[in-house]
């Protein structure tokens, strides 16, 4: 479905499923110069399972229009403007939502969360880290559209076994499938999402604004290079929150396509 959010379209999924009445919410965020279809098999899952699934395109992704929004803060507010406008004009409600993201989409999550406390059930995230610093050759391939960028997000991404094609689905290969998403990025886009991630410094105020107020899980691979957990197990991002841990052994950071399985496991128990 499409919706307008301050003047701009934005394309929303429901996991093939017609939200109902009295449903609890399961918002699904994608990550830097991605869109909703990473989400397919846990998104049309738990449609099925229980949710009112909302897999949005965010602005200048996917099929959303506008320009891509340049700061974390920005895409918190915009996603609860667009939670807002589903709620009161559809059978969508708010009385008991999750926030999921993954990647950037989880540093969008954790600001929203903290944005509106009482309204957030529970908090998940997905390939997470704060802070979540972007490295100056991305970002400058990235400011200048060079598949260059594409080639060290997908490198950096896999475990080392995605890359031999080790995967559940034969014939499949998740590194190659993530290469031509993000291709399909339009330009600016990846730049915009990279550097809001790099940028972002509100993260220190937004974990203690929702340590001990909601249910809050990490998921993580245990081979992700993008935002690897550290050494530190007090400067872990689930310690700082207070969060439980769900490690998913032989993955890295595109977790949904590298272990689909393990990953929808892993949602299954943090819900």
């Amino acid at each position: 479905m499409n919706i307008d959010i301050d003047g701009q379209s934005v394309f929303v999924g429901q996991g093939g499923v017609e939200w109902k009445t009295n449903t609890p919410t399961l918002v699904l965020l994608h990550g830097a110069g991605m869109d909703r279809t990473v989400w397919v098999l846990l998104g049309r899952y738990f449609a099925r399972h229980g949710y009112n699934v909302v897999l949005a395109d965010m602005p200048g992704h996917g099929k959303s229009g506008g320009s891509p929004l340049t700061t974390i803060g920005a895409n918190a507010q915009w996603l609860w403007s667009l939670l807002d406008a589903l709620a009161s004009q559809t059978e969508l409600s708010l009385d008991d939502v999750t926030l999921c993201g993954h990647s950037m989409g989880s540093l969008v999550t954790l600001q929203a969360a903290a944005d509106r406390p009482a309204q957030t059930s529970r908090l998940i995230m997905m390939a997470s880290g704060y802070p979540m610093p972007v490295g100056k050759p991305l970002l400058d391939a990235a400011e200048a559209n060079d598949e260059a960028a594409i080639d060290m997000i997908c490198f950096f991404s896999h475990a080392y076994v995605s890359m031999l094609g080790n995967n559940p689905v034969a014939g499949i290969s998740v590194y190659n499938s993530a290469e031509i998403l993000l291709g399909q990025a339009k330009p600016g886009v990846l730049f915009a999402a990279l550097s809001a991630c790099n940028n972002y410094q509100g993260g220190e105020d937004a974990i203690e604004s929702v340590k001990g107020k909601m249910d809050i899980v990490v998921i993580a691979g245990d081979s992700d290079r993008m935002t690897p957990l550290g050494r530190d197990p007090a400067a872990m991002l689930h310690t700082r929150l207070g969060a439980t841990l769900e490690l998913i052994p032989d993955c890295g950071h595109m977790m949904m396509s590298e272990q689909p399985e393990a990953s929808l496991q892993a949602l299954k128990r943090s819900l």
